[in-house]
């Protein structure tokens, strides 16, 4: 029998997933407490006790999809069956299966979550505090498989990464055009993050005597 601990915890679980499948769905604006509630089958009432505020749920909510998220790709990550190449096309096949499914309205609010515009900075810590050790265990994955350049530093990749990041948690891209070229970006991130030792030089015309 669960004890009364663990049924809270459960009960928190059920609204959480409540809130994500509606504010995927229909957008943060727009999904309102009480639909919130009674997809999770609990009152307002309850619902309260667990989060404050429709925003503090929000908050909550893309962190546990931040969460969720790490928790997959580190399942796949681990998993040594599993070729270099089949996860980095399964996490980028994940990042525009993500986009495409969420509403323009709560991709926008996640965005402004990213950019602390609520005045909270929660959301951030939560993606960066997971991070280092995700992207250290995609690199040590991608060094074994010989599909990084060795000589690009780990150091080099991370500031990619982050660059990355950052330009699009900070940069005010309408949610429209983002997703539009969500498929494009994220072939042309990881391509770049995992691209193999790039092009000879050696073959190449150095003038053009050389290419006479």
């Amino acid at each position: 029998m669960a004890t009364n601990q663990e049924r809270k915890a459960q009960q928190r679980q059920r609204i959480l997933e409540a809130a994500i499948k509606l504010f995927t769905r229909d957008g943060f604006k727009e999904t309102h407490i009480a639909a919130v509630a009674k997809e999770a089958g609990v009152s307002q009432v309850t619902l309260y006790k667990y989060f404050d505020s429709k925003l503090i749920l929000g908050q909550q909510v893309v962190i546990e999809m931040i969460v969720q998220g790490y928790a997959s790709f580190q399942k796949l990550i681990d998993d040594d069956t599993v070729p270099f190449q089949e996860i980095v096309k399964a996490m980028m096949a994940n990042k525009v299966k993500l986009s495409n499914a969420l509403h323009p309205d709560f991709y926008q609010f996640v965005m402004d979550e990213m950019r602390g515009v609520y005045g909270s900075s929660v959301v951030k810590q939560t993606y960066e505090a997971g991070e280092k050790k995700f992207w250290d265990a995609v690199v040590a994955r991608g060094r074994a498989a010989g599909m990084i350049n060795p000589d690009i530093s780990d150091e080099a990749l991370l500031l990619y990464l982050h660059m990355y990041v950052t330009y699009f948690s900070t940069a005010n891209i309408p949610s429209e055009k983002y997703q539009r070229l969500i498929d494009q970006m994220i072939h042309l991130f990881f391509y770049g993050f995992a691209g193999g030792n790039g092009p000879s030089t050696e073959s190449q015309p150095t003038n053009q005597e050389d290419e006479t």
